[in-house]
Protein backbone atom coordinates (compact mmCIF):
# COMPACT_ATOMS: atom_id res chain seq x y z
CA UNK A 1 0.00 0.00 0.00
CA UNK A 2 1.31 3.45 -0.91
CA UNK A 3 1.28 5.78 2.09
CA UNK A 4 1.89 9.49 1.83
CA UNK A 5 1.92 12.14 4.55
CA UNK A 6 1.66 15.91 4.52
CA UNK A 7 3.68 18.28 6.65
CA UNK A 8 2.41 21.63 7.95
CA UNK A 9 5.91 23.10 8.24
CA UNK A 10 7.14 25.63 5.70
CA UNK A 11 9.11 24.08 2.81
CA UNK A 12 12.87 24.45 3.02
CA UNK A 13 15.18 25.07 0.09
CA UNK A 14 17.03 21.84 -0.78
CA UNK A 15 20.64 21.99 -1.82
CA UNK A 16 21.06 21.30 -5.55
CA UNK A 17 22.55 17.88 -6.10
CA UNK A 18 21.04 16.31 -2.98
CA UNK A 19 18.72 13.26 -3.25
CA UNK A 20 15.81 15.35 -2.00
CA UNK A 21 16.46 17.96 -4.67
CA UNK A 22 16.50 15.34 -7.44
CA UNK A 23 13.35 13.73 -6.09
CA UNK A 24 11.56 17.06 -6.07
CA UNK A 25 12.80 17.86 -9.57
CA UNK A 26 11.64 14.49 -10.89
CA UNK A 27 8.22 14.92 -9.28
CA UNK A 28 7.82 18.29 -11.02
CA UNK A 29 8.88 16.70 -14.30
CA UNK A 30 6.36 13.88 -14.01
CA UNK A 31 3.61 16.31 -13.14
CA UNK A 32 4.38 18.22 -16.34
CA UNK A 33 4.92 15.24 -18.63
CA UNK A 34 2.40 12.60 -17.64
CA UNK A 35 2.38 9.11 -19.12
CA UNK A 36 0.19 10.09 -22.12
CA UNK A 37 3.12 12.19 -23.36
CA UNK A 38 4.89 8.91 -24.14
CA UNK A 39 2.04 7.57 -26.24
CA UNK A 40 3.82 8.30 -29.52
CA UNK A 41 6.69 5.92 -28.74
CA UNK A 42 7.56 3.87 -31.82
CA UNK A 43 8.88 0.33 -31.53
CA UNK A 44 9.04 -1.94 -34.57
CA UNK A 45 11.15 -4.92 -35.59
CA UNK A 46 12.22 -4.00 -39.11
CA UNK A 47 14.45 -6.96 -40.03
CA UNK A 48 15.29 -10.36 -38.60
CA UNK A 49 17.15 -13.39 -39.91
CA UNK A 50 19.00 -16.46 -38.69
CA UNK A 51 22.25 -17.96 -39.92
CA UNK A 52 23.91 -21.27 -39.16
CA UNK A 53 27.38 -21.04 -37.62
CA UNK A 54 29.11 -24.31 -36.64
CA UNK A 55 25.79 -26.04 -36.03
CA UNK A 56 24.25 -23.18 -34.02
CA UNK A 57 21.47 -20.92 -35.27
CA UNK A 58 22.29 -17.27 -34.60
CA UNK A 59 19.92 -14.32 -34.78
CA UNK A 60 20.42 -10.90 -36.36
CA UNK A 61 17.63 -8.39 -35.82
CA UNK A 62 17.07 -4.67 -36.08
CA UNK A 63 14.57 -2.37 -34.35
CA UNK A 64 13.16 1.02 -35.16
CA UNK A 65 13.00 2.82 -31.81
CA UNK A 66 11.64 6.31 -31.27
CA UNK A 67 11.32 7.67 -27.74
CA UNK A 68 9.70 11.11 -27.41
CA UNK A 69 11.33 13.97 -25.56
CA UNK A 70 9.42 13.20 -22.35
CA UNK A 71 10.94 9.73 -22.22
CA UNK A 72 14.43 11.01 -22.95
CA UNK A 73 14.19 13.54 -20.13
CA UNK A 74 12.92 10.84 -17.79
CA UNK A 75 16.02 8.73 -18.50
CA UNK A 76 18.27 11.73 -17.80
CA UNK A 77 16.33 12.30 -14.56
CA UNK A 78 17.25 8.85 -13.27
CA UNK A 79 14.73 6.39 -14.70
CA UNK A 80 15.94 3.15 -16.29
CA UNK A 81 14.84 1.97 -19.72
CA UNK A 82 14.49 -1.80 -20.12
CA UNK A 83 14.44 -3.49 -23.52
CA UNK A 84 13.50 -7.13 -23.90
CA UNK A 85 13.70 -9.27 -27.03
CA UNK A 86 11.37 -12.26 -27.07
CA UNK A 87 12.30 -14.99 -29.57
CA UNK A 88 10.23 -18.07 -30.37
CA UNK A 89 10.76 -20.98 -32.78
CA UNK A 90 7.95 -23.35 -33.67
CA UNK A 91 7.45 -26.30 -36.00
CA UNK A 92 4.58 -25.59 -38.38
CA UNK A 93 1.97 -28.37 -38.50
CA UNK A 94 -0.89 -28.50 -40.99
CA UNK A 95 -3.72 -29.88 -38.88
CA UNK A 96 -2.45 -29.27 -35.36
CA UNK A 97 -1.30 -26.19 -33.45
CA UNK A 98 2.31 -25.27 -34.07
CA UNK A 99 4.77 -27.15 -31.90
CA UNK A 100 7.01 -24.77 -29.95
CA UNK A 101 10.62 -25.86 -30.23
CA UNK A 102 12.41 -23.14 -28.25
CA UNK A 103 11.91 -19.72 -26.74
CA UNK A 104 14.26 -17.28 -25.09
CA UNK A 105 14.47 -13.73 -23.84
CA UNK A 106 17.38 -11.31 -24.30
CA UNK A 107 17.23 -8.35 -21.92
CA UNK A 108 19.02 -5.02 -21.77
CA UNK A 109 18.79 -1.92 -19.62
CA UNK A 110 19.79 1.66 -20.36
CA UNK A 111 20.51 4.20 -17.66
CA UNK A 112 22.21 7.58 -17.29
CA UNK A 113 25.20 8.00 -15.01
CA UNK A 114 25.08 11.63 -13.94
CA UNK A 115 28.58 11.76 -12.45
CA UNK A 116 30.33 10.65 -15.66
CA UNK A 117 27.57 12.02 -17.93
CA UNK A 118 27.59 8.72 -19.83
CA UNK A 119 24.73 6.46 -20.92
CA UNK A 120 25.17 2.87 -19.78
CA UNK A 121 23.83 -0.14 -21.70
CA UNK A 122 23.94 -3.43 -19.82
CA UNK A 123 23.21 -6.89 -21.19
CA UNK A 124 21.25 -8.52 -18.36
CA UNK A 125 21.88 -12.02 -19.75
CA UNK A 126 25.66 -11.77 -19.82
CA UNK A 127 26.43 -8.83 -17.52
CA UNK A 128 28.38 -7.08 -20.28
CA UNK A 129 28.21 -3.28 -20.08
CA UNK A 130 29.04 -0.51 -22.53
CA UNK A 131 28.94 3.26 -22.13
CA UNK A 132 28.07 5.94 -24.69
CA UNK A 133 28.40 9.69 -24.91
CA UNK A 134 24.86 10.28 -26.18
CA UNK A 135 21.43 8.80 -25.63
CA UNK A 136 20.95 8.23 -29.35
CA UNK A 137 24.16 6.18 -29.56
CA UNK A 138 22.96 4.04 -26.66
CA UNK A 139 19.56 3.54 -28.30
CA UNK A 140 21.25 2.57 -31.57
CA UNK A 141 23.15 -0.12 -29.68
CA UNK A 142 19.93 -1.45 -28.15
CA UNK A 143 18.25 -1.46 -31.56
CA UNK A 144 20.62 -3.99 -33.11
CA UNK A 145 21.37 -7.59 -32.17
CA UNK A 146 23.94 -9.54 -34.14
CA UNK A 147 25.03 -13.15 -33.78
CA UNK A 148 22.80 -14.04 -30.84
CA UNK A 149 23.06 -17.84 -30.31
CA UNK A 150 19.62 -19.47 -30.31
CA UNK A 151 19.85 -23.27 -30.34
CA UNK A 152 21.57 -26.28 -31.87
CA UNK A 153 20.46 -27.11 -35.41
CA UNK A 154 20.03 -30.76 -34.40
CA UNK A 155 16.74 -29.76 -32.74
CA UNK A 156 15.16 -29.29 -36.17
CA UNK A 157 13.72 -32.31 -37.91
CA UNK A 158 14.64 -32.79 -41.59
CA UNK A 159 11.70 -32.13 -43.92
CA UNK A 160 9.72 -30.04 -41.41
CA UNK A 161 8.86 -26.36 -41.75
CA UNK A 162 9.74 -23.96 -38.97
CA UNK A 163 8.58 -20.47 -38.11
CA UNK A 164 10.77 -17.94 -36.33
CA UNK A 165 9.32 -14.88 -34.62
CA UNK A 166 10.72 -12.02 -32.58
CA UNK A 167 9.26 -8.98 -30.88
CA UNK A 168 10.54 -6.33 -28.49
CA UNK A 169 9.18 -4.69 -25.39
CA UNK A 170 10.15 -1.46 -23.61
CA UNK A 171 9.56 -0.51 -20.01
CA UNK A 172 10.53 2.65 -18.17
CA UNK A 173 11.05 2.25 -14.43
CA UNK A 174 12.88 3.81 -11.50
CA UNK A 175 16.26 2.41 -10.56
CA UNK A 176 16.34 0.09 -7.51
CA UNK A 177 16.04 2.01 -4.22
CA UNK A 178 15.73 5.30 -6.11
CA UNK A 179 12.46 7.26 -6.11
CA UNK A 180 10.68 3.96 -5.40
CA UNK A 181 7.50 5.74 -4.45
CA UNK A 182 7.16 6.97 -8.06
CA UNK A 183 6.73 3.46 -9.46
CA UNK A 184 2.99 4.02 -9.69
CA UNK A 185 3.75 6.34 -12.62
CA UNK A 186 6.45 4.39 -14.43
CA UNK A 187 4.42 1.19 -14.32
CA UNK A 188 1.89 2.95 -16.54
CA UNK A 189 4.35 3.22 -19.43
CA UNK A 190 5.51 0.40 -21.62
CA UNK A 191 5.52 -0.43 -25.31
CA UNK A 192 5.52 -3.73 -27.21
CA UNK A 193 6.15 -4.25 -30.91
CA UNK A 194 4.24 -6.57 -33.19
CA UNK A 195 5.70 -10.01 -33.84
CA UNK A 196 8.09 -10.17 -36.78
CA UNK A 197 7.60 -13.64 -38.29
CA UNK A 198 9.48 -15.45 -41.02
CA UNK A 199 10.30 -18.93 -42.31
CA UNK A 200 14.02 -19.35 -43.00
CA UNK A 201 15.17 -20.96 -46.21
CA UNK A 202 16.69 -24.40 -45.82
Amino acid sequence: MLEMSNSRSAPSLQRQGSPAFHAAWLLCFLATFAAPALADTRLEVTTASVALDEGIFELDTRLDIHIPEAGRRAIEAGLTLELEYQIEIARVRRYLPDDEIASLVQSFELSYHALSQRYLVRNLNTGEQQDFGSLQAALDRLAEVRGLPLFDSSLLEPGSNYEFRVRAGLNLRTAPDTFGWLLFWTDDWSATSEWFTWTPRR
